[in-house]
Formats: structure tokens, sequence, C-alpha cells
């Protein structure tokens, strides 16, 4: 009898892990959190990420590239169809700098900029007012990239576009 008791409370509070877990992971209600919401989440971890080292990120002619960043997502039975999620920025080489030390300095500043602890730039390609970024700092082989997202089509092709701009600034005497 002892057996079966503990396989049906297994089972149950298994049931519910599952549930509370489902729940959190696929909840239909939309993230209501404000970009200083978000940056105030940030910002304890940026107590040793100075803002010193975005100079050289917010240096137009350190910038290689700019390209669309894309997402494939399901369009069909067997399809995939890309859409625009924003912008990658080829940086060049960095000695000394890791992918997740540039994913956190464009983070930091991203959310000294929300909070106004940082004036803008302008066309800063790592901040969008009004919206927070995924920011994702690659490898590409000697080089850096930074994946800008956005989280709605619009945004997306305003983050491409200030992107676009804050490196033609290098190219415009």
């Amino acid at each position: 009898m002892s057996e079966v008791f503990v396989r049906l409370v297994a089972a149950v509070l298994g049931a519910f892990c599952l549930a509370v877990t489902g729940c959190a992971l696929l909840s239909p209600l939309p993230d209501m959190r404000t970009p200083a919401d978000r940056a105030r989440e940030v910002s304890p971890l940026c107590k040793s990420v100075g803002e010193d080292g975005m100079a050289t990120l917010l240096s137009p002619a350190f910038i290689d590239t700019v390209q669309p960043a894309y997402a494939t997502v399901p369009s069909g039975a067997a399809e995939r169809e890309a859409r625009l999620r924003g912008a990658r920025i080829q940086l060049r080489p960095m000695p000394g700098m890791s992918t997740e030390g540039l994913t956190r300095a464009v983070e930091c500043h991203q959310s000294r900029v929300a909070l106004g602890e940082v004036a803008p730039v302008a066309d800063d390609p790592y901040v969008l007012p009004g919206s927070w970024l995924d920011l994702d700092a690659t490898s590409a082989r000697d080089s850096f990239v930074i994946v800008v997202s956005a989280g709605d089509f619009e945004d997306a092709r305003q983050v491409l576009e200030r992107a676009r701009r804050f490196v033609a600034r290098a190219a415009t005497p």
C-alpha cells in the first residue's frame, strides 16, 4: 500500500511541476516590462563594466559592415520564411575582448542610456529609444558580430536604418 501511495504522490508532484513550468514557459500573457524595467534588471550586472569601453564600439570606423539580421519562422507545412529581426554589426578585431564581454558591454550601455545615466549618441546602433533590444555578440573568425534584434518588424527596420546611418557618418566628410 505504501508503494502505491509513493507513486501517487510522485505522479501528483510531477504533474504539478510540469503544469507550473509549462505555464511559466508558455504563458499567453505578454511581457509588460518597460525598457526602464529591463534596464533596472541589467543594471546590477554592470557594476564592473565601465562605459569607457564603449568609445571603441561607438566609433563608426570600428564597424566593418552592417547587414540585416533575419530569423526564419515556419510559414507552412514544410516551409520557412525569413523575417527581419534587426541588424548584424560586424566589428573589427579587438585584442583581449571576448564575446561575453562585448555582449555585457553593449547591454550595460543600453541600460545606462535607458536609465538616463549616459547621454544617447546619434543613431546609436545598440539602442532604440522606447524599446528594449536583444543584443548578442558572436565570434566571426577574426572579428566579432553583434546581432541587434527587435521585437517587431517596425522596430527591426529602425534598428537596421539607425545602424546604417551610424556607419555612413564615418564615410561622410
